[in-house]
């Protein structure tokens, strides 16, 4: 087969696994995506201009393990990807996706030292653009806060869900969900730091758009709710801690499929509530109706 139709039958096979892709059907297209890696290989011996293709298609396989939480065999293919990206002209656009695709595989398995610098190094591609890739940026910039909090460094925390924050209502305007969800990570920030008042007024910010963007029965704004009525709670604001733990309630038990441990965790904390309140039997039956959720869910 002439390099030219090499080429040709590559291309085909990245179409058909990004179509399987569009359509959901990850299983053939990881089998697709095999397939093309197999044949870009094949190609590579004898034409080295193949090479962005066999980056493309351990990419596109690397995403589906990586979905599939397959992060041993995604981490390997990321891997391959760049060490071949080191001999080939790619994009800033293609090398700050794998960088950032291997970010976060090692992030998911709990390697942050690894997620880190290439997070980072993620964020400097993606701002090196032109344009810049803005909404890039600050996704990942809510990565890296939500590692610096969990680490326990949270000015760098602050500073990087701030700027994740600066980004996105800048761009996308304040009324979406990705924007309450930075300011969820804010007011958990805040509440860890023992910062109670600040925490409420993030924890009010994500809910008020969530209050505009979201579905009524969406867990997010459950959880939102949730969030409210804790730190209220341990503001002493007892009332208005009641009235949003019975409205995440509300909320989350109209789709209780969807976040079961959301639900289970807001009934505890309403059953504390409760407890501070005098009203232990009313407390003993929350748990009771939270560990049987629990039960049925992991059955």
């Amino acid at each position: 087969m002439s390099h030219k139709n090499q080429t040709s039958v590559l291309k085909v096979l990245l179409d058909r696994v990004q179509a399987l892709q569009d359509d959901n059907k990850h299983s053939e297209a990881a089998i697709s995506a095999q397939t093309a890696i197999e044949t870009a290989r094949r190609t590579v011996e004898t034409d080295s201009a193949a090479i962005p293709q066999l980056i493309t298609a351990l990419e596109m396989l690397g995403n589906l393990r990586r979905e599939e939480g397959e992060y041993p065999p995604a981490e390997g293919l990321y891997l391959e990807a760049l060490q071949l990206a080191e001999t080939s002209e790619v994009s800033a656009n293609q090398l700050a996706r794998l960088k950032s695709s291997l970010a976060a595989v090692y992030d998911f398995s709990q390697l942050p030292e690894s997620a880190i610098p290439l997070y980072q190094q993620s964020i400097e591609l993606f701002e090196s653009m032109n344009p810049p890739a803005e909404l890039d940026v600050a996704h990942l910039c809510n990565n890296l806060g939500m590692i610096y909090k969990e680490s326990g460094d949270f000015e760098k925390a602050e500073d990087n869900y701030l700027k994740a924050l600066e980004i996105l209502e800048r761009v996308s305007g304040r009324e979406n969900t990705d924007v309450a969800g930075v300011y969820n990570n804010l007011g958990a920030l805040h509440q860890t730091s023992g910062y109670n008042g600040q925490a409420r007024e993030m924890y009010n910010q994500a809910l008020e758009i969530h209050k505009e963007v979201s579905d009524p029965r969406h867990p997010d704004l459950g959880q939102s709710y949730g969030n409210l009525a804790t730190v209220l709670h341990e503001l002493g604001e007892n009332d208005q801690a009641l009235k949003n733990y019975q409205a995440a309630i509300r909320v989350l038990e109209s789709n209780l499929s969807e976040d079961t441990k959301t639900f289970s965790i807001v009934l505890a904390n309403f059953a504390s509530l409760m407890r501070d309140l005098g009203k232990e039997r009313k407390a003993l039956s929350i748990e009771k109706r939270a560990n049987k959720i629990l039960r049925r869910s992991s059955a």
